[in-house]
């Protein structure tokens, strides 16, 4: 039986995940080698020794090149599934914004992210699930207008994708952290409260549990994740 014709073949069932060696992204690939997938993972950068990133093979890939992701996809016969880590933050407020500012948060954020889905569409399995990541500002933010609004086209691209997709029976799902405690943003954020920050291995498991049989129901939503 070929990985294409179900999740639940006796094959390894296939996860992807771009952004995969960033903090998120690393957390998710763990915890999904943890429950014996196949992992691939995205970065925008040579890796040494090339091709590892600690939780399954690393690939390098340019996401804002389109045809690079295509490129990309065509090596695998059946995904079971599709998470979209790659992403960035920057504040700016309205006063102060520059057209490198705004274009560079739709490339990071909402560009990385349609390039990806277009590029999998059709490597995506009956069962299969993709998981943007999005963000509790997308509703608007003082400040960083420019992620905000990029973040909420993310989780419209979830929702168009969730309504495409589901006569094949392809789930698509967005989380949206509120700030996620990483190394990055202690540094950005010394005097924060980090106990309130969500972990990201705490994250990632409501990833993959997004991409499991449990979840079989669960589709279009953009899901609140931090206390």
């Amino acid at each position: 039986m070929s990985r294409s014709s179900s999740p639940t073949t006796s094959a390894p069932l296939v996860a992807v995940v771009t952004g995969g060696t960033g903090a998120l992204g690393a957390a998710v690939a763990r915890r999904f080698a943890a429950a014996a997938y196949d992992v691939h993972v995205t970065t925008s950068h040579e890796l040494k020794p090339p091709g590892y990133a600690g939780s399954g093979r690393a690939h390098v890939v340019d996401l804002l090149q389109l045809e690079a992701v295509r490129a990309f996809a065509q090596q695998f016969d059946g995904v079971h599934a599709l998470v979209l880590c790659a992403g960035g933050f920057a504040e700016s407020r309205l006063d102060a914004l520059s057209s490198r500012d705004i274009d560079a948060m739709l490339d990071v954020n909402f560009k990385t992210a349609v390039h990806t889905l277009a590029a999998f569409a059709e490597k995506l399995v009956r069962g299969a699930a993709a998981v943007l990541v999005g963000s509790q500002a997308y509703e608007g933010a003082a400040g960083m207008a420019s992620y905000a609004a990029s973040k909420a086209a993310v989780v419209s691209l979830t929702q168009s994708a969730s309504l495409e997709w589901k006569s094949r029976g392809v789930r698509v799902n967005a989380v949206l952290p509120d700030v996620i405690d990483t190394p990055a943003n202690r540094r950005t954020m010394p005097a924060a409260d980090v106990t309130r920050w969500a972990k990201p291995e705490d994250v990632a498991e409501t990833i993959v549990w997004l991409c499991s049989p449990a979840a079989s129901v669960v589709s279009g939503n953009a899901i609140k994740v931090g206390v």
